[in-house]
């Protein structure tokens, strides 16, 4: 009778965590609210960024290893030490990436009972937001809210485990307690992005992923999403034309777009 009962309860529990409000919200630190400027300030100063790394050493080593990455090093290339350099040799927009992806481990690398679980969703939201870029151009949006968007879309799943941390039954029902995290990472998305005062194509995503019908930032939130999961689902290509077909886009068009979004995903190493 308890195993019956212990979805709802788990559940509701969660529901509870998160109705009271904004309380258990991380706030943005100093180095990641920075980052996050820095990221979107036209024309990426890349000395402002080498002074702001300096004090910042997480950062800089990120910068650093992004930039010596079988990603961008070459075969010969000598290996750099300098953030400046890293960030001249990466490029504007490679540079910005990093420090996107940098705010958001930032936020949620306190939550070690379901590190592994928050990991995953960072890692998909990496994935995803190189498809959002790409997207972005072809559904005439703005790419670095697309990136975003797309890159913090399930953040409130890393925000409901770290509100699962705190309860024993969690651990202990993990099966049940990824089933409310399912269902109530939307919502707890949405609030995290409004509390941090994101664009508004942000909350969109966060929100409607899963529902995007008529919300441009959702739609191109929830293509990127299926598209960077073509590896684990057996329908994502086909949701996937589905929803860019709904969106406009030319039907002789939707398979190409799908075939570049998705060897996008592979683009910047987050590990």
């Amino acid at each position: 009778m308890t195993v019956r009962t212990l979805p709802t309860s788990l559940e509701n529990r969660l529901e509870l965590d998160l109705a009271r409000g904004t309380s258990d919200l991380p706030t943005l630190p100093r180095g990641v609210t920075e980052a996050l400027r820095l990221a979107r300030t036209p024309g990426l100063d890349f000395d402002e960024l080498a002074h702001f790394a300096a004090d910042d050493p997480p950062l800089a080593a990120r910068i650093i290893s992004a930039v010596n990455s079988v990603s961008y090093a070459r075969a010969g290339m000598t290996k750099i030490a300098s953030v400046r350099q890293a960030a001249v040799r990466l490029g504007t927009q490679a540079t910005r990436d990093v420090l996107y992806q940098v705010a958001y481990t930032s936020i949620f690398i306190d939550t070690p009972c379901f590190r592994e679980h928050v990991e995953a969703t960072f890692q998909h939201g990496a994935r995803a937001a190189r498809c959002a870029r790409l997207l972005a151009r072809n559904l005439h949006l703005d790419p670095d809210i697309s990136f975003l968007a797309a890159l913090l879309h399930d953040i409130g799943r890393a925000r409901c485990w770290k509100l699962l941390a705190r309860r024993r039954e969690a651990a202990a029902a993990l099966d049940l307690a990824a089933r409310a995290v399912d269902n109530l990472h939307t919502v707890a998305g949405e609030e995290l992005a409004i509390a941090w005062r994101l664009p508004d194509g942000v909350v969109e995503g966060c929100r409607w992923h899963h529902a995007p019908a008529g919300r441009t930032y959702a739609l191109l939130v929830a293509v990127a999403d299926v598209v960077a999961r073509l590896d684990e689902e057996n329908d994502a290509e086909e949701t996937a034309r589905a929803y860019l077909l709904s969106g406009g886009i030319p039907e002789n068009r939707v398979d190409d777009l799908i075939a570049r979004a998705a060897q996008e995903a592979g683009g910047l190493e987050t590990a």
